[in-house]
């Protein structure tokens, strides 16, 4: 599974990235998860499953979910989940979209 996480300049997302990554790990499922600010992502042409974006750029939401149609699950992350780094929440709501 390739996930990538969108926020504002690609730093915040380094501590959701390391427990997304462990929640994958724990359930077995071999998952390349990717941080990267937003102004790099219509350099990336990769395929994609997952398109998670972080709360402060919400309002991309549904540029992303168009340019990612039928390619990529897109999911803003919940505020609190993101503030309080709460990872399991995230990996529980990406199972139940796309495994």
């Amino acid at each position: 599974m390739k996930i990538i996480l969108v926020c504002n300049a690609g730093m915040s997302t380094g501590i959701m990235q390391v427990k997304l990554q462990e929640c994958a790990q724990k359930d077995g499922i071999e998952a390349e998860i990717t941080a990267m600010p937003i102004s790099e992502i219509d350099t990336f042409n990769e395929d994609v499953d997952v398109v998670l974006l972080g709360p402060q750029i919400r309002f991309a939401e549904d540029d992303l979910r168009k340019t990612f149609e039928n390619k990529a699950y897109v999911y803003c992350i919940d505020i609190q989940d993101f503030g309080l780094m709460r990872a399991e929440n995230v990996w529980n709501k990406i199972k139940d979209k796309c495994m």
